[in-house]
This record gives C-alpha cells, structure tokens and sequence, in this order.
C-alpha cells in the first residue's frame, strides 16, 4: 500500500513545486491526493512482466587482488556463461559496471548503488552470451560516468598501463585499462561525451563509439537518451569488428533506436580490407588541432598534434589523399554538450535513471536501487558529479529547461556540417585526446580535480551530438605514451572506419611498441 501524504505535508509538497496552498486548499487537496492514492495502491500490486532470463552458468569470483590487477581495472570478478558456440567463442569479455548482469553486482563507480544485483542483463550483455562469448569481469569507472579523468570511481582511480603515475582518462576507464591483462579479449564501454575514445587514447587501445543508435543500449545506466551510445575497445581491429558485429541491430526496447538501423557484417567488411589506402580522401580537421595553440594547454598538447601529423603522413604514404578541410562549429561543440548533459544529466537523476515520456523498457529495481542510494549516500558522490548535478539543476530551475531544447536544437546544425564535410571526404581525422595521459593529482583541490577531468575531450563531444560513428586508434606516440589518433565516419559508416583501420594495422601496427 502506498504511503499516503498526512497533514502540514500537503503544503510541502505543493511547495516543491512552487505552488502556496490556502488552509482551506491544503484540506481539498489533502483529500484529493488521498483518493487519488487510493486508485494507485492498484498499480502497486500490478506484476511488472519480466523478459525472459537467457539460461546460463553465472558466478562471483573474488575481487583481483593488487598483483592481478596493477591497474585497478577490475571491480567484480565472474563468470557468465551461456554457450560455447558462436562468433565469439572462446572470447573473454569485461563489462564496464553500468551494465546489467544478471546476478552481478553492479555499482556505476559509485557507492550509491552498494548492495544492487541486477535481475535481468542488458540487451548487449544477452547477445554477447547468444554469441558464446564468456563474461569475466565489470570493470571500473568513473563515478557514474561523468568525467574523463578516469580519478573518480569509489573504488579508486584507474591508472595507466604505459605509467601507473598517470590515469588511464574515462569514463571508460576499466574497459580501456583491462585490456592490457592476458585474461580479457574484448571489453565494451559507454559514450556520451568521449568515454569509449578518450581511455582508448590514453591506455593505446581500440575504441569505437558507433553510430548512435545502432547498438542498443537497454539495461545500461543513462546520462541521457540522445547521447547515451555503447561499443566496443580491442586491441585489433579484428577483435573489435567481431565485438561490433555481435552486438549491433536493432531491439524493439530502445526507443534511441529507429526502424532504418543500418548494421553490417564488420568480420567481414575487415577481413577485405585492402592493402592500401589508394582512392581514399582523408579531411584533417583544422579545428581538431586548435587546442596547441591554447592558453595554458596542459602537457603533452604539442606533442600530441605531433604526432598525430605524423600518422596523417604516413596515411598520405599508404596512397591516401589527404586534404585540409574545416568545420568551424566544431569548436563549440563541447560547450553545447556541456549545456545539454549537465542538465539531462541532473533530469535523469531526478528521474531515478529512467527517462520518461519513452516507449521504452524501464527498469524499476535499478530505479529503486538508485533512488535509496541517493538518500543513503548521496554526499559520497564525487565533485564531478555533484557539480553536474547542480549546474543541472541550476539552468533547469532559473531558465526553464531553455539551455537544454537550445543545445539540443543545434545538433542538426552540427550534424549537417559534418555531412557536407563527408560528401567531400571519406573520412575525417584529428587527435582524440587533445593531450597525453595527465598525472595522478590526489592533492589537487576540489576545483582543480573536477576541472582538470575535462581537458582532454575537446574533440570528443562532436561525434555525440552529431551521432558519426568515431574510432580512436592506437597509431601515434609521444614521450613513451600512447597518442589516440580519430577518424570520424558516415552515419552507418562503422564498417569503413573499421576497414580502414585494418589497413592501417596491416602496414603499421600500433603504438606504442612493446
């Protein structure tokens, strides 16, 4: 039976929404809200249908220990299987932990959700198992998703596998890192600002954030329906189109999803890649490499824009025309992502992880999960995320949720220049990171540790609001550090920016070596 609202706090309520009740008022709606309640204590006792729960073998494994996990990637070990048949058998699979697993743990990176097992998995966790792939381990990341420092999970920052001083950046800290240990094959991350590429970057992986909508992303914790993608990290190419190809299509419970979703066989798309790059135009985004010529760029800007050049040359080598090309708002677009996620970001936290007015699965335990954690526990978010949260909240409040329709009401604007851009070139490339991995700073302020979280992501947020497919790839070095180099495709081109990557391996490799 539902609680219902007693006496004076009738009045505090109206008041939460900015309504002043009469003494006479306060009883009528007294007595509304209670027939009201009367009609919902029905709803309660409704049985939610659950899908049925793919059969297979799932079990705890101990937390890895220091030795077994140097760079803290790792937050539940597992084992969920379902099939050793399949594209992807054999294949031993991590999960960023914002993804449900039935049985499993998950926690965001965060306390709030200390204690939840989800009841059922995620759309892509499901057709991972249908594949024969093995689920071994959620891995870790930043405190609920919001941040690219990879400094923020509960369970402690994830460091970087070319220099355990520096972080291994984020959201998709965990997926990023984890793929340096011999017991992962293939990971999966989420995306809505740059958390597949800006780790992938920093720790010299593989990471694809396709085109929006192609994989669903039911089951998966939300920072906001326009922006929430999911995809995969490798370490090649290979790899990565067998993860992809798993995955991706369309399912009838994710409304970013639309009727036209163009997947691919990407196994096969990369097994034909050619062996050079002849015929194929290049565009070098010029305002891809505006940050060198920043105030106070953080270290390592210079050197990345280098070296990035420097894989642009050997592309050009390989038989590529490579070609200037420019897209002037691209430079605000992480300022527009900013507007937009922080107060869709603040909307979904209020919505308990639930996005209303979608025709949609929604998921009540996690809502429930997040809503009593929010209660217990909401002090011990990290700054980043309350920063977010209050910004949210703040533009909401004081400008009526305008910010927001602005900066969603620009994304076709941005979508439309980076399609002119593409009739004219195949592909786009610029630095994904716009530095290399920063050092652990745990003395920094308050200001300083959430501001410092954003300086890598500049090239990032682009792709999000336009809905491009973009890839990050392992091809540049700088002081012995991994340099991500981006190529952004035609919306459904996820198969050509992964055909040309295998040419690229095929001729390269990735760096760095060793």
């Amino acid at each position: 039976m539902i609680r219902r609202i007693h006496g004076r706090e009738i009045r505090e309520w109206a008041e939460k929404v900015g309504l002043s009740l009469s003494d006479d008022e306060a009883l009528e709606f007294l007595d509304l809200t209670g027939r009201m309640l009367d009609n919902l204590d029905l709803v309660e006792s409704l049985a939610t249908p659950a899908a049925p729960l793919l059969e297979a073998v799932r079990s705890l494994k101990p937390r890895p220990s220091k030795s077994e996990d140097p760079y803290n990637a790792i937050i539940q070990g597992c084992e969920v299987k379902a099939s050793d048949r399949g594209l992807l058998s054999g294949m031993r699979i991590g999960l960023k932990d914002n993804m449900a697993v039935a049985g499993i743990p998950m926690t965001c990176g965060s306390r709030l959700l200390e204690g939840y097992v989800p009841k059922s998995d995620c759309v892509v966790a499901e057709r991972l198992l249908q594949a024969g792939g093995k689920i071994v381990a959620k891995l870790n990341m930043d405190d609920f998703a919001f941040s690219a420092g990879g400094e923020t999970s509960h369970f402690g920052a994830v460091t970087n596998p070319y220099d355990i001083t520096r972080t291994a950046s984020g959201s998709s800290s965990g997926p990023a890192a984890a793929l340096h240990y011999d017991s992962i094959d293939l990971t999966f991350g989420t995306d809505q600002g740059g958390s597949i590429r800006l780790p992938a970057s920093w720790c010299g992986v593989l990471g694809l954030k396709p085109t929006f909508g192609l994989v669903p992303y039911t089951g998966i914790a939300s920072i906001d329906v326009t922006y929430d993608n999911v995809g995969p990290l490798a370490r090649t190419v290979e790899t990565l189109a067998l993860g992809l190809t798993a995955v991706a299509g369309r399912h009838s419970s994710d409304p970013r999803q639309h009727a036209d979703i163009l997947s691919n066989d990407y196994v096969d798309v990369v097994s034909r890649a050619p062996d050079d790059l002849r015929g194929v135009t290049i565009g070098v985004l010029l305002e891809g490499f505006n940050a060198e010529h920043a105030t106070n760029a953080p270290p390592g800007t210079r050197q990345t824009m280098e070296a990035t050049r420097e894989v642009v040359e050997r592309v050009q080598e390989m038989g590529a025309t490579v070609k200037p090309i420019s897209i002037p708002d691209h430079s605000i677009s992480g300022s527009v992502k900013l507007a937009a996620l922080a107060e869709g970001y603040a909307a979904t936290f209020h919505a308990f992880g639930n996005s209303y007015h979608q025709d949609a699965a929604y998921w009540e335990d996690f809502g429930m999960a997040l809503g009593k954690g929010m209660s217990a526990f909401s002090d011990d978010l990290h700054p980043t995320v309350k920063s977010a949260m209050i910004l949210g909240n703040y533009l909401r409040e004081r400008y009526f949720g305008s910010f927001y329709a602005r900066a969603r009401n620009w994304a076709p604007t941005l979508r439309e220049a980076y399609d002119r851009a593409l009739s004219e070139v195949d592909l786009i490339v610029m630095p994904t990171a716009t530095h290399y991995a920063h050092k652990l700073a745990p003395g920094a302020s308050l200001a300083e540790t959430v501001w410092r979280s954003w300086t890598c992501n500049a090239n990032t947020a682009a792709a999000n609001i336009s809905g491009h497919p973009a890839l990050s790839m392992p091809a540049g070095e700088a002081d012995g550090l991994p340099v991500g180099v981006m190529i952004v495709g035609t919306t459904f081109g996820d198969a050509d920016l992964l055909s040309f990557a295998r040419t690229y391996e095929q001729a390269n490799g990735w760096l760095p070596l060793g």
